[in-house]
């Protein structure tokens, strides 16, 4: 049996707190939200396009880095640079842009989502990153 030391309930207390934050709850809510809305034939225009395409790179950033700060680096100040956001960008819109399409069947191409997942990288880093920190 482990005996659990404050050090384990501490940095389980900082992950639960750093991931549920206002702007990641929202993120979640927003997704559920729309795919409700899609499953039940009432798409809502304008943001059932790209809207979850944009919230693609905050979500997965937001969680990778919290993991970064709480479990790899212990510092809860460090933020991601642009351009390791942009590569996240980059690489779903390659992965589901690009080899989806052709290797699924599955899905279109749509320069929508490519520009929704860029945009959702500077989102994340000038707004969502600068609030997580001023928490700190």
């Amino acid at each position: 049996m482990r005996i659990v030391n404050h050090s384990d309930r501490y940095l389980a207390r900082t992950l639960i707190k750093q991931v549920f934050d206002p702007l990641f709850i929202t993120y979640c809510l927003l997704w559920i939200i729309i795919h409700l809305f899609r499953r039940s034939g009432y798409p809502i225009p304008g943001i059932n396009n790209w809207l979850t395409d944009f919230l693609f790179v905050p979500v997965a950033a937001h969680l990778a880095l919290v993991f970064t700060r709480c479990v790899i680096l212990k510092d809860c100040r460090y933020v991601y640079p642009l351009i390791y956001l942009l590569a996240i960008a980059l690489y779903a819109s390659i992965v589901f842009e690009w080899l989806s399409p052709i290797l699924l069947n599955k899905g279109t191409a749509d320069m929508g989502d490519v520009i929704a997942y860029f945009a959702g990288s500077v989102f994340y880093c000038r707004v969502h990153q600068r609030m997580m920190v001023r928490v700190v």
